[in-house]
């Protein structure tokens, strides 16, 4: 388990450096805000759960909306460790060249993690189903997500957060979308607790992102990311 958990260290860290050494790229800044959130649907007291996430992303160097998501969902707890879900998601993006648009999603995931008191490592696959307005196609997006979570014994509440996402087309579409490789997050930060045994978690640290664009210069946003859980 620390073998395996090193080596997503050691990877985590070197996608944050090549990523960031990128030159080639087009550099910009931003600010990412997000508020997570899951729990059991007590009525049916069973295995079914709910899910929801919010965000709200500034680029520009965090000057101009950039876009906001909406996420709902549910799930089905297969055991402890593993839950599978399914849900909508809503965003409205605003690029930073050309029109507003709305992007609707289908999508379907499986979270595990496994841990002690101090080390928490997770896995989430998702699969999207893309429905953007300035196009007929439907895209299909598959994103991995692997994250570590280590709690500091010396300082109660406190704890070092990595992660990284990487995002793959799974075909071409109409509105821009090329099948393969499309982006990379890459994440660094704290996380804290105000009490041991509150819900309420914050996180906030450095998101590094990678935007493959084909057609032109790929794009690297540095991202100050505020991120509450509960």
């Amino acid at each position: 388990m620390k073998g395996a958990i090193r080596g997503v260290v050691a990877a985590l860290l070197l996608l944050v450096v090549s990523n960031t050494a990128r030159s080639e790229s087009i550099h910009d800044g931003g600010l990412w805000t997000a508020f997570f959130s899951q729990g059991d649907v007590a009525a049916c007291d069973g295995p079914l759960k709910w899910w929801f996430d919010g965000q709200m992303r500034f680029l520009d160097d965090a000057d101009g909306f950039n876009q906001s998501l909406f996420r709902p969902g549910v799930g089905w707890s297969l055991s402890e460790n593993l839950t599978v879900w399914g849900g909508y998601a809503w965003i409205h993006t605003s690029p930073l060249a050309g029109s507003d648009f709305d992007e609707h999603r289908i999508w379907q995931q499986l979270t595990w993690s496994e841990g002690n008191e101090l080390w928490t490592f997770a896995l989430r696959p998702r699969l999207e189903q893309r429905f953007v307005e300035t196009g007929d196609d439907v895209g299909l997006r598959f994103r991995q997500l692997a994250r570590i979570h280590r709690q500091l014994p010396s300082r109660p509440g406190l704890s070092l957060v990595m992660w990284d996402e990487i995002f793959y087309n799974l075909d071409s579409t109409d509105w821009g979308a090329k099948a393969g490789f499309d982006q990379n997050r890459a994440f660094a930060g704290l996380g804290w607790k105000h009490q041991p045994d509150s819900r309420l978690r914050t996180e906030i640290g450095y998101l590094n992102q990678t935007i493959e664009n084909p057609s032109g210069a790929d794009r690297a946003n540095h991202i100050l990311s505020v991120n509450f859980y509960y």
